[in-house]
């Protein structure tokens, strides 16, 4: 049997905007972010879900409140969907980070990753939460379709993750914007996901068509 999972990163925040490290820390929803999540319920109006999921972040439970709406389902938050926490540093802007420790940001140009500032969640343990919690809500919705919010760092370890990709190769690919889509389908046989639609940003473009996803 087979759970498919649409994974959402949450959309455009204002610490989004002004180019912060928001982990822990939330922010409001802009004016973009907001015609961002009704144009992510659109592409998905078509989809029946049967459960929602979201981080304890606000942001995420925002970006598919309308959705949960459309199914008559109340949206499970729970913490190991959270985004890295970023320590000390965590809800400071870039700027003020670099005027601190410009190392933090040379290392994430180099390597894809946000490392060794004070008191931060390790990316290990980021893969290795997000991942066990869409494990157990894979396995618990057997034969069901799941809706997930969450974030842009715990989005893109769960997916290197099943694929084995380092966060060195592949950025583009795989770094999450906001409302990025990806749908994965766990296969409780085989014991393994697999992606299905990775990063799909077409919902994004102010002007263009997109498709709406119908669930067959």
């Amino acid at each position: 049997m087979k759970t498919k999972m649409y994974i959402v990163r949450h959309t455009q925040t204002v610490g989004n905007v002004e180019n912060r490290l928001t982990g822990r820390t939330d922010f409001d929803l802009t004016e973009e972010g907001q015609e961002f999540a009704n144009r992510l319920t659109e592409k998905l109006s078509k989809v029946k879900f049967d459960v929602a999921y979201s981080s304890t972040s606000p942001r995420t439970h925002k970006t598919i409140q309308k959705l949960a709406d459309l199914n008559n389902l109340k949206i499970i938050e729970d913490e190991d969907l959270c985004e890295m926490s970023f320590g000390i540093y965590d809800g400071k802007t870039w700027e003020e980070v670099n005027k601190i420790n410009p190392k933090i940001k040379q290392t994430q140009n180099e390597t894809n990753e946000i490392r060794n500032i004070p008191e931060q969640e390790s990316m290990e343990n980021v893969t290795k939460r997000v991942y066990r919690k869409m494990l157990e809500n894979a396995q618990e919705n057997l034969g069901k379709t799941v809706l997930i919010c969450s974030h842009g760092v715990a989005i893109e370890a769960f997916l290197r993750q099943i694929t084995k990709i380092p966060f060195s190769e592949s950025r583009e690919e795989y770094s999450q914007k906001n409302t990025s889509l990806n749908i994965v389908e766990y296969d409780d046989e085989e014991g393994k996901f697999e992606i299905k639609v990775l990063n799909d940003k077409s919902h994004l473009i102010s002007g263009d068509k997109f498709n709406t996803i119908k669930e067959k």
